[in-house]
């Protein structure tokens, strides 16, 4: 499994934005096979934080998303969204089970 963890501060003006592109993405990335989840939330204390968390089967899962035009619409909108780069993360995660009890 491979997994994403994207955040960006996103212009206040901008959001409303923002969370119509996201939507889109995760709508259309979660229909394709291997995404095992896509979620965009919003950060509890500064809605202007959006936060992506994706979670892929495998390295054909990520690049079949990465092919997708919602996405391309998104990346074209970025400079005009965030205030600021975004910040990322990539795991590896080589054992999945049960939420330990």
């Amino acid at each position: 499994m491979i997994i994403y963890r994207v955040s960006g501060r996103v212009y206040p003006h901008k959001i409303d934005e923002a969370r119509e592109r996201f939507a889109e993405l995760a709508t259309a990335s979660r229909m394709l096979p291997g995404v095992v989840s896509f979620d965009v939330a919003q950060d509890v204390t500064d809605p202007a934080i959006f936060i992506s968390t994706e979670v892929y089967e495998d390295q054909d899962a990520v690049d079949r998303q990465g092919k997708l035009a919602e996405l391309s619409v998104l990346m074209a909108r970025l400079p005009e969204l965030l205030a600021g780069e975004p910040h990322g993360t990539i795991f590896d995660a080589s054992v999945t089970g049960p939420w330990p009890e």
